[in-house]
């Protein structure tokens, strides 16, 4: 009797012991992202601004990404790149501010690199100036061979689970969140749709302009340029597709 009660004993011993190794170890995890170079408990960013072109013959987006921050502790920003080039940053007196790229960790690639701004004690909003790798993991840019109607080229992106970083400097972790608005600049023949609210109708000089006001993960953000037309299915329903499968994909 005396030996099964020490078994038993011991054995309820190891599993509180394996679980508060567990909650030590999940609080560790909600403090840091082994993906992400950024450190929200530092600085964090809240709202985007993006204003960005798309460059069909380049197969590159250029432009500018300027963030409203959090400041809790620190004088450094952190952002998650990878193959992005950074070309100014401005802080929101108009002055610009030094920032670097971190090397690329040997067998970690996949991360990119951290770039880390200065920040001014005041400095509550940044503005990165910047342009895409023709090769960026999250841009699939298809010839016009590759669509349904054989004319104009298309453009989606893939984010998940964590290339946002490719066409946008970011806090590239779920766990952060963030409301924006973009200013997206296309070739005159196409419309842009985002991960926001969006046109029903193509504009006349290719500029569209998009708002989410639910914060959302970075690897939410999401682009398509295309061929695009617009038919609704109901009051707050709709779809887009190219013209010659809309009415199909309406259907």
């Amino acid at each position: 009797m005396r030996l099964q009660t020490y078994i038993c004993l011991l054995g309820f011993t190891f599993l509180v012991a394996c679980k508060q190794e567990s909650k030590t170890q999940m609080s560790e995890d909600l403090l840091t992202d082994p993906h992400s170079f950024s450190e929200p408990s530092k600085v964090k960013i809240n709202h985007l601004d993006l204003d960005i072109a798309v460059d069909f013959e380049t197969k590159t987006i250029s432009g500018t990404a300027a963030y409203d921050l959090d400041r809790i502790n620190g004088d450094e920003l952190i952002l998650d790149t990878r193959d992005l080039t950074i070309h100014e940053i401005k802080l929101d007196d108009g002055s610009t501010t030094s920032f670097v790229l971190n090397p690329i960790s040997s067998g970690r690639d996949y991360l990119g690199r951290a770039l880390k701004i200065k920040l001014k004690p005041e400095t509550k909003k940044i503005s990165i100036s910047y342009s895409t790798s023709p090769n960026a993991a999250a841009l699939q840019w298809l010839e016009p061979e590759q669509t349904n109607g054989k004319t104009w080229p298309f453009l989606f992106t893939q984010g998940q689970a964590i290339l946002t970083r490719t066409w946008i400097p970011i806090q590239d972790s779920p766990g952060i969140r963030f409301t924006y608005s973009a200013s997206v600049k296309v070739p005159d023949q196409l419309m842009a749709v985002m991960s926001a609210s969006n046109p029903t109708s193509k504009s006349k000089n290719g500029k569209y302009k998009f708002e989410m006001r639910q914060p959302i993960p970075a690897y939410l953000m999401a682009l398509s340029v295309g061929d695009l037309e617009f038919v609704k299915l109901g009051e707050r329903t709709g779809v887009y597709a190219e013209p010659l499968i809309l009415n199909k994909c309406a259907y």
